[in-house]
């Protein structure tokens, strides 16, 4: 008896199991996209932030410096990117009374509001708002910070100085 050839079973992937294969590549391949996006977003948001608050420490380091802070509001632009706006105004610190708070002080004692004498420190509030974008989407940081100032007193031969260094 002669026996037939065998044929052989093919081995390999169906077709739905290619089909699903693919499928789940394809989600993971989205949802890895997905992510490396929401993080290039987060990268670039927070370089403009640093970016702003690099801005608003130079703009307060030199509030001042050279000359007197007043009161007032004044604005403009850092580049063509970033605006500011600073508004400097005087700050009364609220009262110190009552044991809730800690020992009673004597506001005039502790050179806080009260009758100020002649060489106590006044604070002013200085708030600087950086702002970038464009006009449907602003973004805008807000940097708030107090400065000691000591009002100048007369000096020797009518000079105007500060008290303590050789007035």
């Amino acid at each position: 008896m002669k026996t037939l050839p065998r044929i052989r079973a093919q081995r390999g992937f169906t077709l739905i199991e290619l089909v699903a294969a693919f499928v789940i590549f394809a989600l993971g391949f989205g949802i890895l996209l997905q992510i490396l996006g929401g993080g290039l977003h987060t990268t670039r948001q927070s370089s403009e932030y640093t970016q702003a608050a690099l801005w608003a420490q130079s703009m307060l380091d030199i509030q001042g410096i050279g000359e007197p802070l007043t009161e007032g509001s004044s604005s403009g632009k850092f580049d063509d990117t970033y605006s500011w706006q600073l508004n400097i105004s005087h700050y009364d610190p609220p009262p110190v009374n009552g044991a809730a708070n800690g020992p009673v002080v004597d506001p005039s004692q502790a050179g806080m509001g009260g009758g100020m004498t002649p060489g106590q420190m006044r604070l002013m509030q200085l708030e600087l708002v950086v702002s970038w974008g464009n006009r449907y989407l602003m973004h805008n940081a807000r940097f708030v910070t107090l400065r000691a100032i000591n009002p100048r007193q007369p000096g020797r031969n009518g000079a105007v100085g500060l008290p303590g260094f050789g007035g």
